[in-house]
């Protein structure tokens, strides 16, 4: 009996093998043969970002006034400032490396600003020849439109640059709470705690802002670089003060202005004379007094250049030193800067000449 029903097992097993069905427990997978159509779902493919439209594009920097800065390139084989880093009043001449190394290419010669069109032109001529260099060098123009010395907007323009105008490595940020100067605009309030200019309002290649040709930037090649900077006279109406700056070193806007956030001893100098010299964790910046536009500056804005004098009676007047000391009131008078009555010392910083309280 068993044997006939082995034999029957052994029979259904071929057939069943036959057939092609698997057994149970089988490793042989079954395959399932279906008349249905498989439907297959995509993602939809995104969109490129539409190409943004410009309306308004610059043309060229009509000539305009032009203002002179503190130029480090004679004293740079000493690794020094000659002068003009003011640190109490935010007037920085710091083109080095915290080695002591001379960049040119941030080192700011002249400043100016001019109107053309529908824009303002900002042009900033450097004493190198390459804005591109190494570093990653930072170019901001920084605007008080109420008159306060409180920097309200800062325009940056980053690198790459190019001779073509283009808006897209401008950012511009803005100051909410009136502390891109600290407590004081007058003088450095280190150490201080705010967040500077903390509200980004235009970044056109992320897609910031309602204006796409509000700013735009542009060099012009040669032996002496210019970084112009055009923005619109919309932005800040017809009067305003302005100052550029290149940063190599913190380009941190959220810390402007430096001096608030650093003591000089923190800082550093530039100037060997200093106790302070070399440079230590503020470098590689220079930056420039602000200039009015559209109004007659009083000359006691905190922040306001002083008055140009003409270099040939400075220098028969009051000689240029290296020592950061500065005049007495007479050699202030002698060029024609006369003493306000409230004034206990004259303050130098060649070309200019003018009277301070001490």
């Amino acid at each position: 009996m068993n044997k006939k029903l082995n034999l029957f097992l052994a029979g259904v097993l071929v057939l069943l093998v036959i057939q092609g069905c698997n057994l149970p427990g089988s490793d042989t997978p079954t395959e399932e043969v279906s008349t249905s159509t498989a439907t297959v779902t995509t993602e939809p493919e995104e969109a490129p970002p539409a190409a943004v439209q410009h309306q308004a594009i610059p043309v060229s920097a009509p000539d305009g006034e032009i203002y002179p800065d503190v130029s480090s390139v004679d004293t740079a084989p000493e690794n020094r400032a000659p002068y003009g880093d003011s640190y109490d009043i935010d007037r920085l001449e710091r083109p080095f490396t915290q080695d002591m190394v001379y960049i040119p290419d941030m080192d700011i010669a002249t400043f100016g600003i001019s109107d053309g069109g529908e824009f303002y032109f900002i042009s900033i001529k450097l004493v190198g020849s390459n804005p591109n260099n190494a570093p990653g060098i930072q170019y901001s123009v920084e605007l008080d439109t109420n008159l306060d010395s409180f920097g309200d907007f800062i325009i940056v323009a980053q690198p790459p640059f190019s001779e073509d105008w283009t808006a897209d490595n401008i950012r511009i940020y803005a100051d909410t709470n009136h502390d891109s100067a600290g407590n004081s605009a007058s003088k450095s309030d280190a150490p201080f705690s705010g967040n500077g200019y903390d509200k980004l309002i235009s970044d056109i290649a992320e897609g910031i802002g309602d204006d796409a040709d509000i700013a735009w930037v542009r060099i012009n090649a040669g032996p002496y670089a210019t970084i112009q900077i055009a923005f619109k006279k919309s932005f800040t109406g017809d009067t305003f003060m302005y100052s550029v700056m290149s940063d190599a070193g913190l380009q941190n806007v959220q810390q402007l202005d430096y001096v608030d956030y650093f003591t000089e001893e923190q800082a550093g100098s530039p100037i060997r004379s200093s106790r302070y010299y070399p440079l230590s964790a503020l470098y590689a910046v220079d930056n420039t007094c602000f200039q009015a536009f559209g109004f007659k500056p009083t000359g006691y804005e905190p922040k306001i250049c002083p008055e140009i004098v003409q270099p040939q009676h400075v220098k028969e007047k009051v000689p240029a030193s290296s020592t950061g000391v500065p005049p007495n009131l007479d050699a202030c008078e002698a060029i024609g800067k006369p003493n306000p009555g409230n004034c206990s010392y004259g303050w130098w910083d060649y070309p200019y000449c003018q009277c301070g309280i001490g």
